[in-house]
C-alpha cells in the first residue's frame, strides 16, 4: 500500500474499532438491562449487519485482506456474533447464560480485538509515527489521534500528561544510556496497561500523554492511579545497576471539542506542573481560571 493508503486504512480502521466498541456496549445494556435484541444480532449474517463487519467486508479486505492474521479476524468476528446472537436469544427467554456461552463469545471478541490492534499498531509503525526510542506514539501521531477523538466529540476523552519524578537524577547518577533504557521499560509497562482503545504518546524527554478513549476525568482519574501505584510498586532492572524505582506524576483534562488540541495538551501539561508543586507522586486536574 502507498503511504496514503496505509493512512486511509490507519483512519478507517480506528473508525471501526469505534464502532465496534459502542455496538459492545449497547450488546452488554441490552444483556443486562433486559432490553429487546437489536434484529441485526439475530440474523445469521449478523457478521456483515455492523459498521466493523461491513468494513470488514468490504474496505478492508480489499486493504488488508493478504495479511497473514485477516483471516483469523474474520473467522474470530463470524463467531463472536454467533454467540452474542445464542446469548441474546437465551437472555430474552429469561433464563441464565451458560458460563461456556459466555467464554466462547469472549474469547472470540478478544481475538478480533487484540488482531486489529496489532494491525493498528504496525500501520502506526509503517507511517513512522512512533518514537524510535520507547515505541510510545510521536508528535505526529499524537496530534492526529487526538484530532480524530475531537471529531468524535461529545464522547469524552481524557488526558493525562505523565511526568517522571526526578528522572534528571537518574541521568545525572548513572548516565543518559540507563536513563534510555529506564524510558524503555517505563513505556512498557504502561503500554501493557492500555485498554484496547486508549492511546500511549511520547510528548518529550521524559514526558508522556496518555489518551483515554470514552472516559470522563473520573474514569481518567482512577486510570492515573492505577498507573501511579503501579510504577511506585515497580522495580526496574538494568543489568550491572540495582533496581531502580520511580514515581510519577498526571495531569488530567478533557479533550475540548471546542478549542484547538494543541489547547487540551497544554491545559493537561499545566495540570502536571500543579501536581509537581505539590509535592509529586500525585493527580491534578486542570482547573479553568476564574
Amino acid at each position: 500500500m502507498s503511504r496514503e493508503q496505509k493512512r486511509t486504512t490507519l483512519n478507517e480502521l480506528r473508525q471501526s474499532l469505534f464502532q465496534h466498541e459502542l455496538w459492545y456496549e449497547n450488546f452488554n445494556r441490552t444483556i443486562i438491562c433486559d432490553q429487546v435484541p437489536d434484529e441485526r444480532d439475530l440474523r445469521e449474517d449478523a457478521n456483515h449487519r455492523w459498521p466493523l463487519g461491513q468494513w470488514l467486508h468490504g474496505a478492508g479486505a480489499s486493504r488488508l485482506g493478504s495479511h497473514q492474521s485477516f483471516s483469523q479476524i474474520l473467522l474470530a468476528h463470524e463467531l463472536m456474533h454467533r454467540h452474542a446472537a445464542i446469548m441474546l436469544r437465551t437472555a430474552s427467554e429469561h433464563r441464565s447464560i451458560p458460563l461456556d456461552d459466555y467464554e466462547l463469545f469472549l474469547s472470540a471478541l478478544k481475538q478480533v480485538r487484540a488482531q486489529l490492534v496489532t494491525i493498528k499498531h504496525e500501520l502506526e509503525d509503517a507511517l513512522r509515527n512512533r518514537d524510535p526510542l520507547t515505541g510510545a506514539g510521536n508528535h505526529i501521531a499524537m496530534l492526529t489521534a487526538l484530532s480524530e477523538r475531537q471529531a468524535l466529540a461529545p464522547r469524552p476523552t481524557c488526558l493525562a500528561m505523565m511526568d517522571l519524578d526526578h528522572f534528571r537524577e537518574v541521568n545525572d547518577t548513572y548516565g543518559h544510556t540507563l536513563g534510555d533504557e529506564f524510558l524503555v521499560q517505563y513505556a512498557e509497562f504502561v503500554m501493557s496497561h492500555l485498554r484496547p482503545h486508549d492511546e500511549f504518546f511520547r510528548f518529550g524527554g521524559e514526558k508522556f500523554l496518555y489518551c483515554a478513549a470514552d472516559a470522563d476525568l473520573e474514569q481518567g482519574r482512577a486510570i492515573a492511579e492505577q498507573l501511579r501505584k503501579g510504577l511506585s510498586d515497580r522495580e526496574f532492572f538494568v543489568e550491572g545497576y540495582l533496581p531502580l524505582t520511580v514515581t510519577a506524576s498526571f495531569g488530567l483534562t478533557l479533550l475540548d471539542p471546542s478549542v484547538p488540541v494543541e489547547q487540551s495538551i497544554e491545559r493537561a501539561d499545566q495540570a502536571l506542573h500543579v501536581a509537581k508543586a505539590a509535592g509529586r507522586d500525585r493527580i491534578a486536574n486542570w482547573q479553568a481560571p476564574n
